[in-house]
């Protein structure tokens, strides 16, 4: 039985439509601002822009690193050049990736985040035709082509309490919360997360991945452009969607999130006034920004060129930066390879040298009593 590919159920044709699909949607080898003349030799120049926050109380608050290394490079660097594929059959879309970022990268380790970037081994399915009840996440909510995952939430709790996880963009008021600095926050949290110029980072077992948008995915000009897929099967555009969701002929522009911050104070936990630096600061305000509590919406995405109405969820510069629910069930093999927040203990890596090991990081069932005895 022969494989065919779709786009949100409607299967694509043998001719062009079937050459275009396969281009898209399956893309192997390092790239880089070398394009095909890029070498281990000469791995081309990096070019990718830095985001910049608005300074507003709804966009990230940490200072993102430059990226210094290009594809090219980070394929010499491990032996192995970016891989990703997808392929449907039946009512399941299959896509395999080995995490190996296709454009710029930062530099890593670096002071804030202490692990190197090492190739993964990702297989997941994602429903042709999203149906099922949603639910919220802080674990893996996508992948996207350029082979690498969303991974919305941190590991980084107050005082081992989930209910208030520090949020990685807006990591930059943190250190007022740790007990070394006076605040309530007994157990060690590194100062920075180390987060790159496409708001990404590595965890321990070496998987780079994304807390917000990579803007080495953001287009040079306005344009709604898919970048990959939801665990529910739902399309990931990045940045920008239409100005009036049901005409795709209007004017294209950044999306706002319908997010805000709350307002008084936090009547448990670390206390103090609400700022964003957790997850639980924010609450959704229907109709204050442009995407619903998903950070979703109805209208038009080109999918391997073919033009198409669905459901789809927009990678924002305010919170919740990479959506923090799905709106259809996501597929299982999502929480079988969680990563992130909702993965298990893994090994410290081999440059590990002063993070915890019980979960990778200083901030999970450590506290200031054990850490040490597991850090190296």
């Amino acid at each position: 039985m022969f494989e065919r590919r779709e786009v949100m159920g409607i299967a694509l044709g043998m001719g062009l439509s079937w050459a275009a699909a396969c281009n898209a949607t399956s893309t192997n080898g390092a790239g880089g601002s070398g394009g095909s003349a890029a070498s281990c030799d000469s791995p081309g120049e990096v070019q990718t822009p830095i985001a910049v926050s608005d300074g507003s109380p709804t966009t990230f608050n940490v200072a993102p690193l430059a990226c210094t290394r290009t594809a090219t490079a980070l394929g010499c660097e491990l032996g192995t050049t970016h891989a990703y594929t997808e392929t449907v059959s039946g009512t399941k879309r299959k896509i395999t990736a080995n995490g190996v970022a296709n454009h710029d990268v930062g530099a890593f380790p670096n002071s804030g985040n202490p692990n190197t970037i090492a190739a993964q081994s990702y297989t997941y399915e994602v429903p042709v035709t999203p149906s099922g009840q949603g639910s919220s996440t802080v674990k893996v909510f996508g992948i996207l082509t350029s082979g690498v995952v969303l991974d919305p939430g941190t590991a980084e709790t107050w005082n081992d309490d989930a209910t208030w996880r520090y949020e990685a963009l807006r990591y930059g008021t943190a250190k007022a919360y740790f007990s070394s600095n006076g605040g309530t926050d007994a157990t060690f949290h590194p100062d920075a997360l180390g987060v790159d110029c496409n708001m990404a980072h590595v965890q321990p077992d070496g998987a780079y991945h994304y807390h917000g948008v990579p803007m080495s995915l953001v287009p040079d000009d306005p344009a709604v452009t898919f970048v990959g897929w939801a665990a529910d099967g739902y399309p990931i555009v990045v940045l920008y969607d239409h100005d009036d969701a049901k005409n795709p002929s209007s004017a294209v522009r950044a999306m706002k999130s319908s997010y805000a911050v709350k307002q008084g104070t936090r009547a448990s936990g670390p206390g103090g006034t609400y700022d964003g630096t957790f997850g639980a600061d924010w609450e959704y305000v229907a109709g204050s920004g442009d995407l619903d509590e998903c950070n979703g919406r109805e209208g038009e995405v080109t999918i391997a060129g073919q033009k198409v109405t669905t459901y789809h969820y927009v990678l924002t510069q305010t919170f919740p930066f990479i959506p923090r629910c799905w709106k259809a069930a996501p597929d299982a093999s999502f929480a079988a390879q969680a990563g992130g927040a909702g993965m298990g203990p893994p090994a410290c890596s081999a440059t590990q040298t002063s993070m915890c090991c019980g979960d990778g990081v200083c901030g999970g069932p450590e506290t200031t009593a054990n850490c040490p005895a597991d850090c190296h």
